[in-house]
């Protein structure tokens, strides 16, 4: 039961992580740098963490649901 806890607060934390950084990337900026143009590549991490926290989030849930049916039925792992 604490791995799927566990692991479904981690993809949380991947998830809101990920959004803030798509949320910061599109802000306008000031100061020298300016709002230049962002290449596509700067995308990619952050979808990629995105997915991975969906990913993860969908295994914690499925981890916990089986640890719910090996407790009812009197197995251990």
């Amino acid at each position: 039961m604490k791995r799927g806890i566990i692991s479904v607060f981690i993809s949380l934390v991947m998830i809101a992580l990920a959004t803030y950084r798509l949320w910061s990337l599109d802000q306008p900026k000031v100061g020298p740098v300016g709002d230049g143009e962002i290449p596509q590549f700067a995308y990619t991490s952050m979808y990629v963490a995105l997915a991975a926290g969906i990913v993860c989030l969908v295994l914690g849930v499925v981890r916990i649901i089986i640890e719910f049916k090996n407790k009812g039925e009197g197995r251990e792992n």
